[in-house]
């Protein structure tokens, strides 16, 4: 492995700084030193416009912490360091720091395991060594060094004594800096509006509207102003309180509107609040492990362009707790549905499975497991458990039992006991079981029941309406006409649907299963079938019978 080279670095962030040359030479952080080369000091005063080079005697100049207040003093400084991964180390303490509520007076606390070869150093070289490391932790923790420190180095010539009197014991605090405390009238108070709503509403989702107050900080009131350890001035303009928001925002959906007294953080979408140590936004996609029973539902509208996405990784649990109701345009559930919940969305996707006491509503719905009752227009079914299905278009894997209503239905497996009601076509690849129900007959399926009645109303109001328009509009006649026309074509065309309906089974049957095709008139054809293959079965009709082919069975007309 090659020798690292020593890098002379010029920054304001030796953190970052240190990093950076670790990352770059491909070694850990901690087997990574430097030294401090050279410190330059920057002040900036109620005088200046930006900050100078300061050269001069600090006690000189600010002796009275008041001239430090009323000029509004500040300080940064640069480093010059040398960054360096070194063979073997003099020194090195193990320490941890006390920055305090506004780190004016920060303290490192030294433990007696520090590595520290006083014995081999004369006291002096040993004190020289401690205050190299000591400015050192401070630098890198963005502490001012070689400012208001005097009490810092009376204290570590004193634990240079106490440490070759063998009394390194125990852990030993030493103040870093002297820094002004600032006196607070008011304390900085945040508060969590969000959460207060959620709270209040009793549920486990927030939903907000747009320009909404998610959080409200107000700031503190200084009766005295103070200086820190970073050289910041503390006082009503100082923006990194600690009461404030600590957790990053997303800019895209959340604004902040500020005053000399508050602080506040804004919606800029209608949406659902997400919250967590790592950042505080605003979106229409809600993801939970669970949602439990509420006092209504989630979103009063299907069209409210939210995207709900629950997954429960335990899979003892489920997902969408007893008793719950969640309407949403977008629903993705990753666990099971629990007993006496309703699910209403456009989109709908649950990877477990539905309790056969639970309710979803669709227009189309992807399902692993269902046992419920569900109400869509497209329907995809990995495996039917007994559950009941009402849509158009059905598409099922396998099936265990169950009943499917449906204009359409395409089955890759049966087993038995399961019952089809369809008015156009039911496709099945396999039977293996017996005492199934595939039937055609448009009566039994309320969505064809309820679209006829729907259709009849609406030829009643054009009735009337062609009435008004014989007698007071004519031009208006033809065009009403045409649409009843065209609404009575619907009727016949779905009462119609048995004469050009088809059940298909591609597999050799192998037990006794139940053909059926049901008249307009309610007189049935009922086949049982062999255990055998048959080409699709359909009805011929003639002006003298019905004939279900390919089996041949008919019905004479009289």
């Amino acid at each position: 492995m090659s020798e690292i080279k020593n890098r002379v670095i010029k920054t304001k962030n030796i953190k970052n700084s240190m990093t950076t040359f670790a990352s770059d030479n491909f070694i850990p952080l901690n087997e990574c030193d430097f030294e401090i080369q050279k410190t330059a000091t920057y002040i900036k005063t109620s005088f200046d416009d930006e900050f100078r080079l300061f050269n001069e005697d600090i006690n000189e100049h600010y002796k009275d912490e008041q001239d430090m207040i009323n000029q509004r003093v500040e300080f940064q400084q640069v480093y010059t360091i040398i960054a360096k991964q070194p063979i073997e180390m003099e020194m090195k303490l193990n320490y941890s720091l006390e920055m305090g509520e506004f780190a004016c007076n920060p303290k490192l606390i030294l433990h007696p395991d520090s590595h520290i070869l006083y014995k081999t150093h004369k006291p002096k070289e040993t004190f020289r060594l401690l205050l190299k490391e000591t400015n050192k932790i401070k630098a890198k923790n963005g502490i001012l060094i070689n400012l208001f420190d005097e009490k810092m180095v009376k204290n570590l010539k004193a634990f240079t004594k106490y440490l070759y009197e063998g009394k390194f014991k125990k852990r030993v605090r030493i103040p870093l800096f002297k820094g002004i405390e600032p006196e607070i009238t008011r304390a900085g108070k945040l508060i969590l509006w969000f959460k207060h709503k959620e709270s209040q509403q009793k549920h486990q989702i927030t939903e907000v509207e747009k320009d909404e107050i998610l959080v409200e900080f107000k700031k503190p009131i200084y009766g005295k102003s103070g200086f820190d350890s970073h050289g910041k001035q503390l006082d009503k303009e100082y923006i990194h309180n600690a009461d404030d928001l600590q957790t990053p925002i997303d800019e895209s959906s959340i604004y902040i509107e500020e005053s000399d007294e508050k602080k506040f953080y804004k919606s800029k979408v209608k949406g659902f609040v997400h919250f967590s140590k790592t950042k505080l936004s605003v979106d229409n996609k809600v993801k939970m492990a669970k949602i439990s029973r509420v006092e209504d539902s989630l979103a009063k509208e299907e069209d409210n362009n939210i995207e709900v996405l629950i997954s429960q990784n335990d899979t003892t649990k489920d997902s969408i707790g007893e008793g719950v109701e969640l309407t949403s345009e977008t629903i993705h559930v990753n666990g099971h549905i629990g007993a006496n919940s309703i699910l209403e969305a456009i989109n709908m996707k649950i990877d477990g499975a539905t309790h056969q006491d639970s309710i979803q509503f669709a227009r189309i719905a992807k399902i692993n497991r269902h046992k419920g009752t569900l109400r869509c227009h497209e329907a995809k079914i990995a495996l039917l458990e007994g559950g009941t299905v009402h849509a158009t278009n059905v598409e099922i894997e396998a099936c265990l039992g169950g009943v499917v209503y449906a204009q359409n239905v395409k089955i890759g497996h049966v087993k038995s006991n399961l019952k089809v009601y369809a008015s156009e076509s039911i496709t099945v690849r396999l039977v293996s079981g017996e005492d199934n129900i595939f039937k055609i007959n448009y009566k039994e399926i309320p969505i064809l029941n309820s679209k006829i009645d729907l259709i009849k109303e609406d030829i009643e109001e054009l009735r009337f309406s062609l009435e008004e328009a014989t007698r007071h509009n004519k031009a208006e006649v033809e065009n009403l006409q045409s649409q009843i026309k065209k609404f009575k074509s619907e009727i016949d065309d779905i009462r119609d649907s048995v004469s050009r309906a088809t059940i298909t089974i591609e597999k050799p049957l192998k037990g006794l299963n139940n053909i059926i095709f049901s008249l307009e008139n309610d007189e049935e054809l009922i086949y049982k079938t062999d255990a055998q293959s048959y080409k699709p079965f359909y009805l011929e009709i003639s002006e003298e019978k019905i004939t279900m082919h390919p089996v041949k069975k008919s019905i004479f007309l009289s």
